[in-house]
């Protein structure tokens, strides 16, 4: 692997709209980027050109890099880059909603062409019957206990039997991809069997099943593979002391051969980030495989540059007056207002303060944690919109819960993402209250608009990367 990645230039992704009206000025590409380590996914944006062409290179060197794409209104799809691809897009032959995937009007080609249009109608097939059996598979290793060992294995064999059979039903039209879409598969069910030992210990013949796994491509079940053997790992450690990382590595090297343990450790680096000093030369020292090496050694170098900026940026903050939606903390130079709120006397009143603060405009209110990685991959698409809407009456709330952090770590998120708006760090009990009173209980994140009128919506937002300018304008009632 070490010798393939010192071969490997960087790889062109093009995106070619055909037939694009003159009244259609830009159209937006926005990609989420899998990867291993630090940060599972990582999301980018851009827009095609006056010729319709938006070219964007990928810099990581992973081989079958998995990008999630979403351009404009006309496609959505999981794509995987690994020699070059072409994605094109007729507008005439289009149907009116777009495209999900693959259809009418989308073509891909170049090295890679012949895979994307393969694995995306694999997506297709008989897509809600093989989800719902891969979701059985799920419940199953959740409920593991449940079963003796001999019961498990025969429900969970049973299950697999399955949806190898939907695979084969693929296969046979396109038996040349056969490697593609098993080993996709084996990627994902064998994560989950990961998710079934957490707190136990897995038996031997499982524990081959997934050291003799290997994953070809860096897409989310791929690399969701790698953190699942991180937190199997983890999960042998009931408690986190003074030791906890630097024996869990080791634990890692017993239960895996070297190199899946090496990449499983890559996983420790999100985990790790906030005292990323004292854990990422654990990481690194403990890694023997090179190319797994070199990965976190960058990632302690961008760390420590990292912690440099954001200093800088906190030293540069003003104070902020005080306000009756939570105790002020600081100002932030890009527009960032933090405030930070332990009680209220009244949920109703604190909803009132923050309508009556921001008078004469719509709030988004953005629920989120700073552990939460679908929070932290949305929250750039929520800066953007931000920045490139600011002309528009609309304020950005964001509400992070103090469960499982601190302070300073939040302020080093905002800081780090350089996220404008409103911010405030909320206390567990206050962000349960908050939710039901808003009628948005649920996980993390969660969005609530209070738009134009005064109507508060909680279903009008599920992703803020699923908003344009015209959408969002729509959901804030402007």
């Amino acid at each position: 692997m070490s010798d393939y990645l010192s071969k490997r230039k960087p790889v062109k992704l093009t995106v070619q709209l055909k037939n694009l009206p003159d009244s259609v000025k830009n159209v937006p590409v926005k990609y989420t980027l899998v990867q291993l380590g630090n940060g599972f996914q990582v999301s980018k944006q851009s827009e095609v050109d006056q010729n319709g062409i938006a070219e964007l290179i990928l810099n990581k060197l992973i081989p079958f890099q998995q990008v999630w794409l979403s351009v404009g209104d006309y496609l959505y799809a999981s794509i995987f880059v690994n020699s070059g691809l072409t994605v094109t897009i007729d507008l005439k032959k289009l149907p009116k909603d777009g495209v999900y995937m693959i259809g009418d009007g989308v073509a891909y080609s170049g090295d890679d062409g012949m895979l994307n249009t393969v694995m995306n109608k694999n997506v297709l097939f008989k897509k809600k019957e093989r989800g719902q059996i891969v979701k059985s598979f799920d419940v199953l290793c959740h409920e593991r206990e449940k079963y003796s060992d001999a019961a498990f294995t025969f429900k969970l064999d049973s299950i697999r039997k399955k949806v190898e059979q939907a695979d084969d039903e693929f296969i046979a039209s396109y038996p040349k991809y056969s490697w593609a879409v098993k080993n996709e598969t084996a990627s994902e069910l064998n994560g989950l069997l990961c998710i079934a030992y957490w707190n136990a210990v897995m038996p031997d013949h499982f524990l081959k099943q997934i050291n003799n796994h290997k994953p070809f491509f860096t897409s989310n079940n791929g690399a969701l593979f790698y953190s699942y053997l991180n937190a199997y790992a983890r999960s042998y450690k009931k408690t986190k002391n003074a030791d906890w990382l630097e024996s869990t590595l080791v634990l890692s090297d017993s239960l895996y051969t070297q190199q899946k343990s090496d990449i499983s450790k890559l996983f420790f680096l999100e985990i790790q980030r906030d005292v990323y000093a004292k854990a990422y030369p654990l990481i690194i020292n403990s890694i023997k495989t090179g190319w797994c090496k070199e990965i976190a050694s960058n990632e302690l170098v961008k760390s420590i540059a990292n912690k440099k900026r954001i200093d800088s940026l906190l030293a540069l903050s003003k104070k902020l007056e005080s306000a009756n939606i939570g105790t002020p903390l600081l100002q932030l130079p890009f527009n960032a207002n933090l405030y930070q709120l332990d009680k209220v006397t009244s949920i109703d009143d604190f909803i009132l303060n923050l309508k009556s603060k921001f008078a004469n405009k719509a709030l988004i209110i953005d629920f989120w944690a700073t552990w939460c990685v679908p929070c932290l991959s949305d929250l750039p698409y929520s800066k953007a919109l931000h920045e490139e809407n600011k002309e528009l009456p609309i304020e950005y709330i964001y509400l992070c819960t103090n469960n499982n952090s601190s302070v300073d770590t939040w302020k080093n998120r905002i800081a780090d993402l350089l996220l404008p708006g409103t911010h405030i760090f909320v206390d567990e009990k206050i962000i349960t209250a908050l939710k039901t009173a808003l009628n948005a209980e649920g996980g993390f994140p969660t969005y609530v608009v209070v738009d134009a009128n005064g109507k508060v919506n909680s279903k009008s937002i599920l992703k803020m990367q699923m908003l344009d300018k015209a959408s969002l304008k729509k959901v804030a009632g402007l």
